[in-house]
């Protein structure tokens, strides 16, 4: 899985970046196929703090945004988002058709 941090308008610290790659790294708890994750911190409007995370998967693309003044709540609040759509899409996959009823008598 390759994870890319992009900071938009200010120098993202050392503890921030990490901290989205341990964030990132997590979402395959959700949904074990995820390609590559891009997230972007923004810090374009003096009191608002802007985190998006594009999750890449097979065969769709999922897109989670949190926007807080404080950018440590915008990307709780994305992340909750991401792991939300992630668990919907797992669930899709799963088999849910149910046997049929000659195949259980026996």
């Amino acid at each position: 899985m390759n994870i890319k941090v992009t900071a938009r308008h200010f120098n993202a610290s050392e503890a921030l970046q990490q901290k989205v790659q341990e964030e990132a790294e997590r979402l395959q708890r959700f949904y074990p196929n995820i390609t590559d994750i891009t997230v972007i911190l923004d810090a374009e409007k003096k009191n608002l703090r802007r985190a998006e995370f594009i999750v890449n998967i097979l065969h769709n693309t999922i897109t989670a945004e949190g926007e807080e003044e404080n950018m440590g709540k915008a990307l709780e609040i994305a992340i909750e988002r991401a792991e939300r759509q992630l668990k919907k899409e797992n669930e899709k996959l799963k088999d849910h058709k149910a046997q049929p009823v000659a195949s259980l008598v026996v």
